[in-house]
C-alpha cells in the first residue's frame, strides 16, 4: 500500500470472520465507501502468518480464544491495527478491547461507525509508514552530508556559543591544524584579527535576528602566523541535533591585505607580488565553486601591476582549446579536464616563469614579456605547435588536440587618451580583444593565431559568436535577460498550477532574442550554467512572490548541458533551494533527450541529487536519440516530454500520430508522467486526451507571458 493513500489504492485486508458472508459484506461496504481492497480471509488461530502481508485487519470480537490470541498478534506485528467488530447485542466495552491489542471495537450494526473507525486506522497507518520513511531518509541524508562535509573542497566548520565543535579536515589544512582535536573548543575569534573580529560579531547578531545567510570579508591567520584573506559565510545549521552555526571558508590571495617585512618596503609601501604568485591557482576550486570569474579579476589585477614597469607587460595572449564541448562529450567530464590540465601543464614548462592563468575549463592568459609583434608571434607560434603534437591519450586512446591563439599588443598603441583612461578597464577592454581574436579563429578551423595591435584592435571584425557571448555577460551583470511562463495543463482533471519557464534576451535594439538564438553559442563557450542560474534563482523569486500572494503553483525550470557536466552545480542548487525554502515539489528541473544521452553518468548523478531533496526531473525532447527506452531505464526522471518535432509532424502525417500514441501508452506503462508541447489545434488535444496524455501545453491554450496568469479552473 503506497503512504499517500488514494481512492486508487489497494488495501491488503485480512478479515477473521466466522462467518463468510460477513466477510465479503464488510468488503463490499468499503469498496462502496471508496477503498479499494484486496481481502483474505483467515481463521483467527492462523492469522499470524499472514498478519505481516496487511495493512489492516477486521476481526470478529465473539471468536473463541480471542483473549488469548489478540496480544500475540499485536506484538506479531504491531503497526497493523486489528478493528474488533462485535455482532452481538450487548457490546464489548471498547476499554476491553483496548487493553487486549485492538485498535478499537465498533458495532457490526452500524456500517457508518466500521468505515469512519477503518478510514481513521487507515490514516494512521499511512503516517506511520510515512514517518518510517523520512527517518530513514534522515538517516541516510545525515550520513552523505557527513561523507560530503568530509570530502568537500570546501573549508567548513560548525560553531556553537563561539567554539568549534567540528571541522572538515579542508578547514583544518587551510588553519594549519594537524587533527580535529586541536581545534575543538578553540574560539573562532582566535582564527582572525580584532577588526574582523568585531565585524563577525556584527555579522552573527544579524544572522540570530533574521536567520539568513550572512558573509564577510575576513583576515586572519594560520596556526603558523601565516597571514590567511577571503570570504566567510555564517549560516544557521544542526550538528548531531545540536543548533549552531555553519562556516565555510573561501579564501583568496593575501596580497594587500598582509604587508611584506619592512626591508620589503619601497618608500613606506610593500612591493607588490609577482603576476606569477599573485595569479591563483588556474585550478583552484574557487573558480569552478563559486563561479565569479576570480582567475580572470586576479589576472587582471597582476596584468595592472606589470604595466607600470617598463615593457614588463607589453602584451596579452589568450590561448584556447578548439572544440572543448565535444572533446566533453566523447570522453567524459573527467578526461577533458584531465587532458586540459595536461596541456596547461605543458604550455605552463614552456613559458618558464610566465604564470599562464587558467580563465575557465579550456581557457588561458598569460601577460607576454616580448616587444616586438615578431617575438610575440614566435612564441605563441611554439605553444600552439606543442599542443599540436603532445602524445596525449583519453580512455585509452590517443587524442589530437589543437589549440587556437589571440594576442594583441597592450603597450604599442598605447596614447595620451590611453593615460588618461582607467588602466583597469583598458586592460580588461585589451584581454577580452584577445579572447575575441582566438574565439574567431578556433570558428574558422582551430589550431591558428592571430596576432594584433591594440592600435587597431578596435577595426577587427568581432565574430558573431563574440558579440553573442558578450550580450549574455552583459545580461547577467544587467539583468536584462526576461523571463517567460507557459501553463502546462493537465487533461486528467488536477487543477493545480504548473508553469514551465522560457528565457529572453534583450537584444541591442531592444527586441527579444529566444533561447535558440544565443544558449547553443553559451553552451560551446562554456558560459551557459552562469545564465542557467540566473534563470534558476530569478525564477524561484518570482515564484515565491507568486505563491505568497495565495497560489499553489509549481515550475519546471530548463538546465543545459554546460550545469550537467557541472560537478559544482548539484550542491550550488541544493544550497539555492534550501535557501528559497519552498516546498520540494515547487520546482522541476527539466534537460534535453540528447544532452543526458551524451553524459549519461553526470545526468544520473544529477536526477539522484535531486531525488535525494525530494525534487522532481523531467527529459524533454524525448524520442529523438536512439534507443529511447533504453535511455529512460537508466535516468530515473518523473516526467517525459515528448519531442516538439513528433508533435508538429502529427496533424500531416498519420504514421506520425500512431508513433506518439504508442509512445505515450508505453512511457506511461514505465510510470512516467508524460507531457506533450506544441499544442496548436482543438483537434490535436482531442487527439491527445484520447491517447491518455497527462499534461499538455502549447499556444492553443497560451502563449509564453511574464505573468503566471493562466486561469487553471476553467477546464480546457
Amino acid at each position: 500500500m503506497s503512504t499517500e493513500h488514494s481512492p486508487l489504492t489497494t488495501v491488503r485486508l485480512l478479515i477473521a470472520e466466522s462467518s463468510e458472508q460477513s466477510a465479503y459484506r464488510f468488503d463490499a461496504l468499503l469498496r462502496d465507501a471508496g477503498i479499494s481492497t484486496r481481502m483474505q480471509l483467515v481463521d483467527l488461530a492462523d492469522a499470524e502468518g499472514a498478519l505481516n502481508g496487511a495493512d489492516l485487519m477486521l476481526c470478529n470480537a465473539a471468536l473463541p480464544q480471542l483473549e488469548r490470541l489478540l496480544p500475540q498478534l499485536r506484538i506479531t506485528a504491531p503497526d497493523v491495527p486489528i478493528i474488533l467488530v462485535d455482532h452481538r447485542s450487548a457490546l464489548m466495552p471498547a476499554s476491553d478491547g483496548l487493553r487486549l491489542g485492538a485498535a478499537d471495537v465498533v458495532s457490526g450494526a452500524d456500517a457508518d461507525q466500521l468505515v469512519l473507525v477503518f478510514k481513521r486506522e487507515l490514516d494512521h497507518v499511512c503516517r506511520t509508514r510515512r514517518v518510517g520513511e523520512l527517518h530513514l531518509a534522515l538517516a541516510e541524508a545525515e550520513q552523505r552530508c557527513q561523507l560530503l562535509l568530509q570530502t568537500s573542497d570546501a573549508a567548513i566548520a560548525y560553531v556553537h556559543e563561539g567554539m568549534h565543535i567540528h571541522a572538515n579536515d579542508c578547514y583544518l589544512k587551510l588553519f594549519g591544524f594537524s587533527d580535529a582535536d586541536e581545534v575543538l573548543g578553540l574560539p573562532l575569534m582566535d582564527l582572525l584579527t580584532a577588526d574582523t573580529g568585531e565585524t563577525l560579531k556584527q555579522r552573527l547578531k544579524r544572522l540570530r535576528l533574521r536567520d539568513d545567510e550572512q558573509q564577510l570579508e575576513f583576515l586572519g591567520q594560520t596556526r603558523d602566523g601565516s597571514p590567511i584573506q577571503g570570504r566567510m559565510t555564517l549560516m544557521a545549521a544542526q550538528y548531531e541535533g545540536e543548533s549552531c552555526i555553519q562556516v565555510t571558508v573561501r579564501t583568496t590571495p593575501a596580497v594587500s591585505a598582509m604587508p611584506a617585512p619592512a626591508s620589503d618596503d619601497r618608500d613606506g609601501c610593500a612591493i607588490e607580488k609577482p603576476i606569477e604568485e599573485a595569479i591563483d591557482d588556474p585550478f583552484s576550486n574557487a573558480h569552478r565553486i563559486n563561479g565569479d570569474g576570480s582567475g580572470v579579476c586576479a589576472f587582471l589585477a597582476a596584468a595592472a601591476r606589470l604595466t607600470g614597469e617598463a615593457q614588463a607587460c607589453p602584451a596579452l595572449l589568450v590561448a584556447q582549446i578548439d572544440g572543448y564541448s565535444s572533446l566533453q562529450a566523447q570522453h567524459g567530464l573527467r578526461a577533458a579536464e584531465a587532458l586540459s590540465a595536461e596541456i596547461h601543464s605543458a604550455m605552463q614548462a614552456l613559458l618558464g616563469e610566465r604564470t599562464l592563468a587558467r580563465l575557465s575549463a579550456h581557457q588561458f592568459a598569460y601577460a607576454a614579456a616580448h616587444d616586438s609583434k615578431a617575438g610575440l608571434k614566435e612564441q605563441a607560434e611554439a605553444l600552439r605547435q606543442l599542443v599540436a603534437e603532445l602524445p596525449l591519450e583519453a580512455n585509452a586512446r590517443t587524442v589530437r588536440i589543437t589549440i587556437s591563439i589571440g594576442a594583441i599588443e597592450l603597450l604599442a598603441g598605447l596614447d595620451e587618451t590611453d593615460a588618461a583612461a582607467d588602466a583597469g578597464d583598458l586592460l580588461e577592454l585589451a584581454l577580452n580583444t584577445a579572447f575575441a581574436a582566438a574565439l574567431r579563429v578556433s570558428e574558422d578551423g582551430g589550431n591558428q593565431i592571430a596576432v594584433i595591435s591594440r592600435a587597431r584592435a578596435s577595426e577587427q571584425p568581432e565574430s558573431a559568436a563574440g558579440k553573442l557571448l558578450a550580450s549574455i555577460n552583459d545580461a547577467i551583470d544587467n539583468n536584462t535577460f526576461v523571463l517567460l511562463f507557459q501553463p502546462i495543463i493537465s487533461l486528467r482533471g488536477d487543477a493545480s498550477e504548473h508553469y514551465e519557464v522560457f528565457l529572453r534576451m534583450l537584444g541591442r535594439d531592444g527586441e527579444p532574442i529566444a533561447a535558440d538564438g544565443f544558449l547553443g553559442a553559451a553552451i560551446e563557450h562554456g558560459v551557459a550554467t552562469k545564465v542557467d542560474r540566473w534563470v534558476i534563482l530569478n525564477a524561484i523569486k518570482t515564484l515565491i512572490a507568486h505563491r505568497a500572494k495565495g497560489h499553489n503553483t509549481r515550475l519546471t525550470i530548463n538546465i543545459s548541458a554546460n550545469s550537467i557536466a557541472d560537478p559544482d552545480f548539484a550542491p550550488w542548487l541544493t544550497t539555492a533551494l534550501k535557501a528559497a525554502r519552498l516546498p520540494s515539489d515547487a520546482v522541476i528541473f527539466q534537460f534535453q533527450e540528447h544532452d543526458a544521452a551524451n553524459m549519461v553518468r553526470q545526468t544520473q548523478a544529477l536526477v539522484q541529487g535531486l531525488k535525494s531533496i525530494h525534487v522532481q526531473s523531467s527529459l524533454s525532447q524525448f524520442g529523438v536519440v536512439d534507443q529511447p527506452f533504453e535511455l529512460l531505464k537508466s535516468i530515473p526522471v518523473d516526467f517525459v516530454k515528448v519531442s516538439s518535432h513528433l508533435v508538429e509532424r502529427m496533424a500531416t502525417e498519420a504514421s506520425s500520430k500512431a508513433v506518439l500514441i504508442e509512445q505515450i501508452g508505453e512511457l506511461q506503462s514505465f510510470g512516467k508522467l508524460t507531457i506533450v508541447p506544441k499544442v496548436e489545434t482543438a483537434l490535436a488535444l482531442s487527439v491527445l486526451w484520447q491517447a491518455g496524455v497527462n499534461f499538455v501545453q502549447g499556444y492553443y491554450l497560451q502563449a509564453p507571458t511574464t505573468e503566471m496568469n493562466y486561469d487553471f479552473s476553467t477546464g480546457d
